[in-house]
């Protein structure tokens, strides 16, 4: 029992100092605050006739009520927010006041469990430096597997285990929903000590539903506060009406003396709105030192805050320090579109000094405002100042240093169409070309018969006379021996006649001698020519017999042909399109597919008026000689021709084409 009550002294004693603290949640901030130790009352603000600010709209609605307002943590909470969501900034929190107010506590963590109902790494720890034991994590993950609160005694840990220590660990539910489970690492005690520290978790458990809801006030809170600034906004017409209506409404929230609106009007800002105030004279002292103090936080870009708790020397306030004299004050640069477009300055007295959370509430409606009345001023530009402004933007799109890469793109493609239109090129017409001999010899099949022998094909080098291929004489032959026994036969009854003096038969049968020697004498002419010979030096363009030996062939039938070595010509294939201006005498260059290396000049001889259709082109056939004999060429041979047209202007050369036919093709629609 006394331990019980030693413990629940702890607990009480822990839950009295953390209620002393404030409820709301504090989140930190990367600020700049320049800092003063002096302090002074704020100067009188001077009415004059001189005014030129306008007085603030009178409405019928009531006036504003002040609005309590808290620092809310930087976690989305709206008020709808589940009540098993458990937000990491609450989770550290809500485990710090737990270790604090049991003692003997060496380690606590608080575990998230996944999807999957497993848990794997801490989502808060305490102490926030060092390690977090393994014997937290597998305790933890025995209360989630049991769903009940679970208790370790002399447990060993350390670098060397050489240490022990008791561990408990409980679910946390929150409307009987599980939203974590917390762990503790805790010198050794007795069972029901540890009884009583499960007791003061689970006891513990029931605050987070009450923080979790405090969350959502305070968002809700902030978001009631920045709807009626919004609406202030909204409501008049003017921006400077509502930087005075905003002005006494941020003054009334916060308690201040009085709070300050300034834009910037070129360089310098301009007091716009005095809260409380619906007139003041710009020529004082006071508005002077005020716009001093927003033009050093804008020029800063930094929030300057006096008294400065934290010693900051990283900005200047020496305009802060005369403006304040001794009190509290506040300067936030409002952002806008293109940079900031003014200040708020708040003020106080020397007892109230800003806190944190002020600071940062403060600074959340101001990255509000300044949008909200940097529009309210773009709305109320003159029609010309609006159409100036748009010009201006166009101009500056084109000119800037938005999308600079395609600018210079654009940029260098205008300065080559220009050149282009300007500079005169060489017109060229580009065109496929083969090489053809002049002269082609074509052999052919003296009679019919069957190819017995080929000895050439296409592309080889043959001399005149040169056997290329025999044909099948073994009919001939059988004929001529035919022929030679029948002349033998008639030969000896010539003979016989010439023996008795016969003249009768003398005369049949030198006749029939004389027929005999005629078909002797055509037989072996067909024997001769069963040899087909090359007609002279050249090389055979057509032809291959190999792949036939014994196939039958016709007379006539062509078998071979053979253009000479020293005679070629060049066939272009022109495009219709680029007919026009060709003629004889042009000339050109030929590069060959198989010597790309080497070009060579041709000369148009004759354009056959004949357009000759092949796939999907229409072409003329163009004939073309070359300017000196090439050993090297062959006919067969294909490359490409560009025929010499003459200068035009770059810029035709490449778009006459495309207008061509974009011409035909409107005056082919009817237009």
């Amino acid at each position: 029992m006394q331990t019980n009550q030693h413990s629940s002294q702890n607990l009480d004693q822990g839950l009295h100092q953390d209620s002393s603290q404030s409820t709301s949640l504090h989140q930190s901030s990367s600020i700049k605050i320049a800092g003063s130790t002096q302090s002074a009352a704020s100067d009188p603000v001077s009415k004059t006739g001189h005014s030129t600010k306008p007085q603030i709209d009178t409405f019928t609605e009531p006036p504003p009520q002040k609005v309590s307002l808290e620092a809310a943590p930087p976690i989305e909470v709206c008020s709808k927010m589940p009540p098993h969501e458990f937000p990491v900034d609450l989770a550290e929190q809500w485990l710090s006041w737990q270790c604090r107010a049991i003692s003997g506590i060496i380690r606590g963590a608080i575990y998230f469990p996944s999807e999957q109902g497993s848990i794997s790494s801490a989502i808060a720890v305490w102490p926030t430096k060092g390690d977090v034991e393994s014997q937290l994590l597998i305790v933890a993950n025995e209360a989630l597997a049991d769903s009940q609160p679970v208790e370790r005694a002399k447990l060993a840990y350390g670098p060397k285990n050489n240490r022990t220590c008791d561990v408990v660990a409980c679910p946390l539910l929150v409307d009987k929903k599980l939203v974590a489970v917390v762990s503790v690492m805790m010198s050794a005690r007795s069972e029901s000590q540890r009884q009583v520290v499960l007791r003061i978790l689970t006891w513990g458990g029931q605050w987070i539903k009450t923080l979790l809801q405090q969350v959502v006030e305070t968002q809700q809170k902030n978001n009631i506060f920045s709807l009626t600034l919004a609406t202030v906004v909204l409501r008049h017409s003017s921006s400077q009406v509502a930087a005075i209506d905003m002005a006494n409404r941020l003054a009334d929230q916060f308690g201040c003396e009085r709070v300050s609106i300034g834009f910037r009007q070129g360089l310098p800002i301009r007091l716009q709105a005095l809260s409380h105030v619906a007139t003041f004279d710009g020529r004082t002292q006071l508005v002077r030192k005020i716009e001093a103090a927003m033009e050093e936080s804008v020029d800063q870009v930094s929030l300057i805050v006096l008294p400065d708790e934290s010693k900051s020397n990283s900005v200047i306030d020496r305009a802060h320090v005369e403006l304040a004299n001794g009190g509290a004050i506040s300067t936030h640069p409002l952002p806008g579109r293109r940079g900031f477009i003014g200040a708020i300055t708040f003020e106080r007295g020397s007892n109230q000094p800003f806190t944190e959370d002020e600071l940062i509430i403060c600074q959340r409606l101001v990255q509000f405002i300044g949008p909200a009345l940097e529009l309210k001023q773009l709305d109320e530009r003159s029609v010309w100042s609006k159409g100036a402004e748009d010009i201006l933007r166009r101009v500056s799109t084109v000119f800037g240093k938005a999308y600079l890469k395609l600018k210079i793109v654009l940029a260098v493609i205008m300065v080559l169409m220009i050149a282009a239109a300007v500079f005169d090129g060489e017109y060229k017409i580009t065109a496929p070309a083969s090489v053809e001999s002049s002269i082609r010899q074509v052999l052919v099949a003296p009679q019919n018969g069957y190819v017995k022998e080929s000895l050439v094909q296409a592309g080889d080098l043959v001399k005149k006379d040169q056997l290329m291929a025999l044909l099948d004489d073994r009919n001939l032959q059988l004929e001529l021996r035919k022929w030679q026994s029948e002349r033998n036969k008639i030969e000896k009854v010539y003979q016989e006649a010439l023996a008795k003096h016969d003249r009768i038969e003398l005369g049949i049968q030198s006749a029939q001698l004389q027929q005999v020697n005629a078909e002797l004498l055509l037989v072996k002419e067909k024997i001769a020519h069963t040899q087909l010979r090359a007609p002279f030096d050249g090389v055979v363009i057509n032809g291959d017999l190999t792949q036939s030996l014994g196939a039958p062939v016709e007379i006539g039938q062509t078998l071979f042909e053979v253009a000479p070595l020293d005679s070629y010509q060049v066939v272009l294939e022109v495009d219709d399109h680029n007919m026009a201006g060709l003629k004889a005498g042009i000339t050109g260059k030929l590069i060959i597919a198989a010597l790309p290396n080497d070009s060579f000049s041709v000369s148009i001889n004759q354009v056959i008026p004949i357009a000759i259709s092949k796939g999907s082109r229409n072409f003329f056939r163009v004939e073309a000689s070359l300017a000196e004999h090439q050993s090297q060429l062959l006919p067969g041979m294909r490359g490409v021709a560009k025929l010499e047209m003459g200068e035009r202007k770059i810029l035709w050369i490449w778009t006459h084409s495309l207008i061509d036919r974009l011409r035909l093709w409107l005056w082919s629609v009817g237009l």
